[in-house]
């Protein structure tokens, strides 16, 4: 059940509350508000609310806690309306404090504190696809200035692994924005960037060197068509920003401010995450996880009051933002084609970048390889992102690995994977059995049969009917709906192709640069490898060969650089994953305010971009940093599971 409505709507100097349509109290002067920011301890961040509450809400709040359906409901959402340019914006309203807790800290009251804006858009209707999320910067994620920005993306990267469709864009113009949003039509985008005021003192955005005003860069968001929501994490105008923005067009925006090292700003992020993709109610999603954080403790700043929520007025919050199903399904066909698998997946945005673009840039094989040994580079849990994507984006992985034993070592031993591999998807996604070697089955028992009886063809021969086969495939996935349709194509990834042995000379020989499909039905192959090891130097001659010709790429699988190692290091820390492990490895580790990212950077860097640590090193290396007060640790699950067992 949603939280009743109550408008606290302010018109010049004059308040009135309203819910519904009836008038709960006013109108009354709005008094005069003494506050501020700066605070030495828990009695000036009291103080501050008090006066904004003394300000606004006081003489209507008896009357508000007396309207039966906040009794009935035990809570509600305090919906702040005035004008866009209002200079009211600058106040941190979610502080307000009636004199025993702050309103979002209440144990009797659920009170939620929105924003909301007149006039603006309602959010476009639900496609029945799993929701895309579109991750953007104005600058590298890197940049000191909005640092606190990407590690709030950290915590909403965790929509990526969960299913929903994403795509990542680093350091955009607005150009560059409208062009991947018209392409990607992202359903909700989470854009980083610095912000300030111009002369005329409107809110702008820093987006690759250029200012950038709410009505261009909502232009630039709708580029695709509208979007549902958009989380801002922008530094010094986010508040006045937001606002600007829903008055320009989109209909929900949350300024997610303040330091990732305070638990209600995270738990508010983790609770508005659930809400934009799992069909949780957002506005009562995001109070949730506030209030679970500020119960029965003392705040010394107000950085927990900095996430907020603005929305258009007209916007219906009453049910989920978006349809949860299809991502739910999603999901479920990930795991039954072992594509997902946790962490978080970090670093690798060149090579992934790449897949994203196979079909655009006409890439028949992509093969991520080095010399000298590939254990310990991360290759298997990359192919495992890179087809969890293609999934993601309506195309047919077929994995080809890992293997605890011998992989294939022949051309009847390399059929016979892709084909069992193609009558698993077929049968996990829903459709009819594929043809095995030209034949079509009656079922898929018949398949598995034929499959194991495949015999030992020529490569080249072999090759014409694997393409007809797995374009069949394709098309016969492509009636199912979405996220599948014409676009849809079969890509094989393989693992570890240096030690495939003959199947590996038989594979060269039969790929092209359409990979082991044809210029009207590719079938691109993507791959990890070493250079030098078992057959290697059969890759490598052939890497050389075809280095720079049209539809083969090689690009390197070296250590992750490290930038972004030191950055997806503690993107993991913030999602503890090993449930099964001692509790050090259940919390999750922060930098506290004080302490300069230099610090957090020369202890990350032992590491040496090793992407398998986050098995092991990294949690003891996030405890070293523990003992000498480089990191913070909390348990943000367990704070949220203790809530829900008090309040429900």
């Amino acid at each position: 059940m949603s939280l009743p409505r109550v408008r606290v709507v302010v018109e010049g100097r004059w308040v009135r509350v309203l819910h519904q349509e009836s008038v709960v109290a006013g109108p009354y002067e709005l008094g005069p508000i003494e506050a501020r920011e700066d605070s030495a301890g828990a009695a000036d961040v009291a103080a501050y609310g008090r006066a904004l509450f003394d300000a606004l809400l006081a003489p209507a709040w008896p009357a508000v806690t007396a309207l039966a359906e906040v009794r009935a409901a035990a809570g509600a959402e305090l919906a702040l309306v005035w004008p866009a340019d209002s200079d009211l914006h600058r106040w941190l309203w979610e502080a307000m404090h009636d004199g025993e807790h702050h309103l979002a800290a209440r144990p009797d009251l659920l009170l939620a504190i929105t924003r909301l804006v007149p006039g603006g858009a309602r959010a476009p209707e639900s496609q029945g696809r799993a929701p895309r999320v579109l991750f953007a910067a104005g600058a590298a994620l890197t940049d000191e200035v909005i640092r606190p920005g990407a590690m709030f993306m950290g915590l909403l990267r965790a929509l990526d692994a969960d299913g929903v469709a994403v795509t990542r864009v680093a350091q955009v113009s607005a150009e560059d924005l409208a062009e991947v949003c018209a392409s990607f039509r992202p359903d909700i985008v989470h854009l980083v960037a610095h912000g300030s005021v111009d002369e005329d003192g409107a809110s702008v955005l820093m987006l690759r060197g250029s200012w950038v005003g709410a009505a261009d860069l909502a232009a630039a968001l709708s580029a695709g068509g509208p979007v549902k929501a958009v989380v801002l994490g922008a530094c010094h105008s986010g508040a006045g920003f937001a606002a600007e923005l829903v008055a320009a067009g989109v209909p929900l925006v949350s300024a997610m401010a303040g330091e990732i090292s305070e638990r209600a700003c995270r738990l508010f992020a983790r609770r508005l995450a659930g809400a934009l993709s799992g069909g949780e109610l957002v506005v009562e999603a995001s109070a949730k996880g506030r209030r679970a954080a500020l119960i029965g403790t003392s705040r010394d700043h107000l950085d927990w009051a900095r996430p907020a929520l603005f929305m258009a007025e007209g916007l219906d919050v009453t049910g989920p933002l978006v349809d949860p199903s299809a991502g739910r399904r999603l999901v479920r066909w990930a795991d039954e084609l072992r594509l997902r698998h946790k962490p978080l997946h970090i670093g690798r945005e060149r090579i992934l970048d790449q897949v994203d673009r196979l079909f655009t840039d006409g890439l028949g094989l992509l093969v991520a390889c080095r010399d000298g040994t590939i254990r310990r580079t991360g290759g298997t849990r990359l192919l495992r992102e890179a087809g969890f994507r293609l999934l993601r984006d309506g195309h047919v992985p077929l994995f080809v690995g890992p293997f605890s034993g011998t992989p294939p070592r022949s051309v009847r031993e390399l059929l016979r994977e892709l084909y069992f591999l193609a009558a698993e998807a077929a049968e996990t996604l829903g459709a009819p059995p594929p043809r095995v070697y030209g034949r079509q089955p009656g079922g898929f028992d018949e398949a598995f049969e034929w499959i194991d009886a495949l015999g030992d063809p020529d490569p080249r021969a072999a090759r014409r009917v694997l393409a007809a086969d797995l374009a069949a495939l394709g098309d016969a996935l492509a009636g199912l709906g979405e996220p599948f349709g014409p676009h849809t194509r079969v890509v094989v990834l393989m693992d570890g192709l240096h030690a495939f042995g003959d199947a590996l000379t038989a594979l060269l020989t039969m790929v092209r640069a359409t990979g082991l499909g044809t210029a009207e039905r590719p079938v691109p192959v993507v791959a990890t490898a070493s250079l030098t090891e078992d057959h290697g130097r059969l890759l490598k001659s052939f890497s050389e060969r075809e280095a720079g010709a049209p539809g083969f790429a090689f690009p390197e699988l070296a250590a992750l650089g490290e930038e972004e190692a030191v950055l997806g290091f503690q993107w993991v820390l913030l999602h503890p994953w090993r449930r099964d492990r001692e509790p050090e490895y259940q919390r999750v580790y922060v930098t506290p305010r004080n302490v300069p990212p230099g610090k957090i950077r020369e202890g990350l860097r032992l590491l040496k971009g090793d992407p398998t640590v986050v098995e092991d090193k990294l949690y003891l290396a996030a405890q070293l940093m523990t003992l000498h007060e480089l990191f913070v640790t909390d348990d943000d699950e367990a704070a949220y599971a203790d809530y829900l067992e008090r309040f429900g």
